[in-house]
């Protein structure tokens, strides 16, 4: 809404808190807020925000109980691990673009709970050393491949693409992005993410799902893609907002029309993070018994 751009520049311009992560099966959110002296967030079941300190001198960091990450990127998170499949989920999740890893400790974390293994890509090798370390204790495995075509088998359950995007979402916690982004940066970036988007879709199974993320509102990149990708003929889109309102202490007001999610940071106090749900169509194979 275009009457809401003063708002939303001014939270762009605001020192943002600082957003935990406590991680699932660890601590809950509401040990954390206790430990730490913070409050519980609002669109995470997992998040705790804190107005200020050095997260990093935090004992529940430091244990490895918590992490530092934006409320709304452990959204994204939540969402590609609760979004309905169509047949068994087999355990089989795919990272695409893994680095530098907070969704991927979010999402093995998740997936440790649900006896899942997560596979994550990482075309920087520097990068991918990162999602190693922070995922040590995970089921978590990382290969440095480009994620437009990393020599995986095909048939995982769920796909989390975080694609590399423009970043303006998070303008209040980079501001040093308002000298270094252009519009031509766009078209280029646009390109990348279609590449992205295509191989996810490759990769995931029949009756499995794709969740696309871009830390950005930048319509080319979020609406523009999704609706594109609709055209298909074999993905259907399902409603960001139900899955995320089957998270238990999440709000999902102000999250729009759908079938995609949007926050904001006047809103929700998270950076601008999208997603959306693609479920691949086609004959969901034949249910297998999970490695023990």
């Amino acid at each position: 809404d275009a009457g809401e751009l003063p708002e939303l520049l001014a939270a762009d311009d605001a020192r943002p808190k600082v957003h935990l992560a406590a991680l699932p099966g660890a601590i809950s959110a509401e040990e954390l807020a206790l430990v730490t002296g913070g409050s519980e967030g609002v669109v995470s079941p997992y998040a705790v925000h804190l107005d200020s300190g050095d997260p990093g001198a935090l004992d529940a960091v430091r244990d490895g109980l918590a992490t530092v990450q934006d409320e709304g990127s452990q959204v994204v998170a939540l969402a590609a691990s609760r979004a309905p499949l169509v047949g068994e989920d087999g355990g089989r999740w795919l990272d695409l673009c893994a680095g530098p890893g907070g969704k991927a400790v979010m999402l093995g974390a998740l997936a440790e709970i649900e006896g899942a293994t997560v596979t994550g890509v990482e075309v920087s090798e520097h990068r991918a050393d990162l999602v190693r370390e922070a995922t040590r204790d995970l089921p978590v495995t990382v290969f440095t491949a480009d994620g437009r075509d990393p020599g995986l088998e095909p048939g995982f359950d769920r796909v989390l693409l975080d694609a590399p995007c423009s970043g303006l979402g998070a303008l209040r916690r980079r501001p040093e992005a308002r000298w270094r982004k252009t519009a031509s940066d766009i078209p280029g970036l646009v390109i990348l993410q279609r590449e992205l988007l295509e191989s996810a879709l490759r990769l995931v199974r029949p009756g499995g799902v794709v969740l696309y993320a871009t830390c950005s509102p930048h319509l080319s990149e979020t609406v523009s893609m999704i609706r594109e990708a609709d055209r298909r003929g074999d993905v259907e889109l399902l409603d960001i907002r139900e899955v995320l309102a089957g998270i238990g202490g999440t709000s999902t007001e102000g999250f729009g029309g759908g079938p995609w999610v949007q926050l904001w940071p006047h809103r929700h106090g998270t950076d601008a993070m999208f997603m959306a749900g693609l479920r691949r169509l086609g004959n969901v194979p034949t249910p297998s018994k999970r490695e023990e």
